[in-house]
């Protein structure tokens, strides 16, 4: 980690990701296919095959080098006239529209002969310098699955057309920062003569091994779409369950002559574009897309059977696992203390990486080869938890997840495509058992991260029993900041500043996976950025943390600053505003006017100041003592000040319950949020008696 992230409790931790959409990908999907997932073989003779599958590449062949020369020198389209396509007057707000999106999914299963073919073709139209990013294309692909076919034009205003040369066309790895490795790959390209008006066309053919088909399509993107079609053609005794997501689409299943395979095609048009906003849920969860269930996969029982085909084997422990497991249990009575030990041991000694090659993106490497490493990935730091906690006697269970940020999981569709994420549970402690991610850092035993909270998720039993359950979410009042603040303030509105922040539940989890990778000077200043948020001139002059490395909360921050500048000298009088030391920054995010989609937040919290202040001699408040609250559906807010003395005292709370808030309840809340900014910037005026 190369800096410490924004300081806590700001709003930037507590809102969802402003949009997560999943792209298309026509790359592994390991699994699908697989043995035991596979329908019974139609028995035609291969040598048969052979020669139809040989002819039919021949012809493919010869038309495609005649189909070639046209590419350069004509505009065929089936569906589109070039001489009316819509333009920057009919979609005055996007920066291109997608004129033609289709995919055409074949799937051939004849004897030992199993591939499946996935042809791609995009028309878009540029109308302005925005909509120039979809001249950068990549068509994803991994290994053993080859692209067969790729072209590429841009066609100017007037018709003239300008071809992708092959050289330009570069082979790339894939894949995302969290992930180490990957043999994901891509061809990356970017077409010629782009400029304002003209089109970009592309088409390309994925050839993958065996009878996978693709699990998802998108119908909309973040421009206008006139015509998005998903087509696909399996073997007529293929059972495909789907479900369509946010638009009303429904297959169109036809049979091919001769009855051995079935069409489905499932096609939008004039889909609009997708509205982002800050806060707002999950790609998955508002975007028009279709989903499809893995050949073979028709329950929940059945995703548990391939998950534990692919994860039970390696759990097995070997020599090192069991000495490990007789070393951090020797001598330990309780079973909850067993399994803190193990868990604690987990979570700080293995390094989260991701190396995801082949089936590894689905299935763990043996817990032996996890501890011999000292590193794997979510399901590789499960795997290695569980065999673990086997060893030493107790049950645990490996559970997949789909987090917060992938979007709630639809249990009405089998699917292990649903999930990213792995964690472990132990059923027989506690009154709910114990659920455990030993991938995050900073999380003390017997907790879950906020992302990992409030879902139904997917417990695979050693047998392959499958329990869809819901993880526990804490309330809001478990992930708590607070600040301890005594101030001696004088009379120029200087001021030295004795504080304490301490951090409950998420805050304190995610900081201090920040503050631990951070080196002193960064933790410095972190909480420079931070304190400075807070009060106007700070100048720190020490600072401890406590249970930063012994992960149990609170996660405790102690440190003295002064400042030259905490109050403003105004004639005879200096005046403060004690409220803004704990503003919020909610009220910056939300001032649109309206909203399309609910407001999601990353967790509920309570956040608290108790702040005194020793006043200089002969100095009075003469703001009055007062006590007021607000409650809403959305949270509360409390506040209450009063003087003893030259002593001055104030406590102020909000608290955000944490829940959607529907666009209709938007302006609501854009108001309550008003008034905890107004009650923020309100004066405490001190006088001279």
């Amino acid at each position: 980690m190369e800096q410490i992230g924004t300081a806590l409790p700001g709003a930037d931790r507590l809102l969802g990701n402003v949009n997560r959409i999943a792209y298309f990908s026509a790359g592994r999907i390991p699994g699908i296919g697989h043995k035991d997932f596979r329908m019974t073989r139609i028995t035609k003779p291969i040598r048969r095959v052979w020669v139809a599958l040989c002819n039919a590449f021949l012809l493919a062949a010869l038309l495609s080098c005649a189909h070639n020369r046209d590419w350069g020198r004509q505009i065929v389209w089936d569906e589109l006239d070039f001489s009316s396509l819509p333009g920057q007057a009919e979609y005055p707000d996007a920066g291109a529209v997608i004129l033609h999106d289709e995919v055409i999914t074949t799937v051939v299963k004849s004897g030992e002969i199993n591939y499946s073919d996935l042809e791609r073709h995009r028309i878009v139209k540029i109308l302005n310098t925005r909509g120039q990013r979809y001249a950068n294309i990549a068509v994803p692909y991994t290994p053993p699955s080859k692209v067969v076919r790729l072209q590429a034009r841009t066609i100017s205003p007037e018709g003239n057309i300008a071809v992708l040369a092959k050289d330009d066309i570069y082979d790339i790895n894939l894949y995302p920062d969290f992930v180490f490795f990957s043999d994901q790959r891509a061809k990356l390209f970017t077409v010629p003569a782009v400029e304002n008006g003209s089109v970009v066309e592309y088409r390309y053919l994925v050839r993958m091994r065996n009878t996978a088909f693709w699990h998802s399509w998108l119908f909309q993107a973040s421009v206008p779409t006139l015509l998005s079609r998903f087509a696909m053609t399996v073997p007529s005794e293929w059972g495909i369950d789907y479900r369509v997501y946010g638009i009303d689409t429904e297959a169109q299943v036809t049979t091919v002559p001769g009855g051995t395979e079935s069409m489905y095609v499932w096609e939008a048009r004039d889909v609009p574009a997708q509205k982002t906003e800050i806060a707002m849920p999950p790609g998955n969860e508002f975007v028009a897309r279709l989903a499809l269930a893995p050949l073979g996969i028709e329950t929940w029982e059945d995703v548990a059977e391939w998950y534990r085909k692919l994860a039970e084997p390696q759990i097995k422990a070997g020599k090192g696992v069991k000495e490990l497991a007789s070393v951090l249990t020797r001598g330990v009575e309780s079973d909850e203390e067993k399994l803190r030990i193990i868990y604690e041991w987990v979570r700080d000694k293995i390094r989260y990486i991701a190396v995801n090659i082949g089936i590894g993106g689905y299935q763990p490497h043996p817990a032996e080869e996890v501890l011999e490493n000292r590193y794997g990935d979510c399901k590789d730091m499960v795997t290695l938890l569980c065999s673990l906690v086997r060893e030493a006697g107790l049950e645990a269970y490996e559970v997949i997840v789909s987090t917060w940020q992938n979007g709630i999981p639809d249990t009405s569709l089998p699917s292990p495509y649903q999930f990213n994420h792995a964690i472990a549970y132990c059923p027989t402690i506690g009154d709910g058992g114990i659920w455990m991610d030993a991938t995050e850092k900073g999380c003390p035993f017997g907790k879950l991260p906020w992302y990992d909270q409030g879902l139904p998720v997917l417990v695979v039993g050693r047998e392959g029993e499958a329990k869809i359950i819901s993880t526990p979410r804490v309330s809001p009042d478990s992930n708590r900041v607070l600040l301890d603040w005594d101030i001696e303030l004088q009379s120029t509105g200087a001021a030295t500043v004795k504080g304490k922040t301490r951090l409950w539940g998420a805050p304190a989890s995610e900081l201090r996976e920040d503050l631990y990778y951070g080196s002193p000077k960064a933790r410095r200043q972190w909480l420079e950025t931070y304190l400075a948020g807070k009060c106007s001139g700070v100048k720190l002059d020490s600072f401890r943390v406590v249970k930063l490395t012994s992960v149990s909360d609170p996660l405790t921050i102690f440190y003295t600053f002064h400042t030259a500048i905490f109050a403003i000298p105004r004639a005879e009088e200096i005046v403060f505003r004690p409220g803004e030391i704990l503003a919020s920054e909610l009220p910056d995010y939300f001032r649109s006017p309206n909203r399309a989609h609910p407001i999601r937040f990353n967790f509920g919290s309570l956040a608290e100041l108790n702040l005194t202040v020793m006043l200089p001699q002969d100095y009075v408040v003469n703001t009055p003592d007062l006590s007021d609250s607000l409650v809403t559906s959305f949270g509360s807010a409390y506040r209450s000040r009063s003087t003893d003395g030259n002593v001055y005292r104030t406590h102020k709370s909000y608290r955000l319950l944490g829940e959607d808030i529907a666009p209709q309840h938007y302006e609501s809340f854009q108001n309550f949020l008003d008034v905890i900014r107004e009650r923020d910037l309100r004066e405490v005026v001190v006088s001279r008696k």
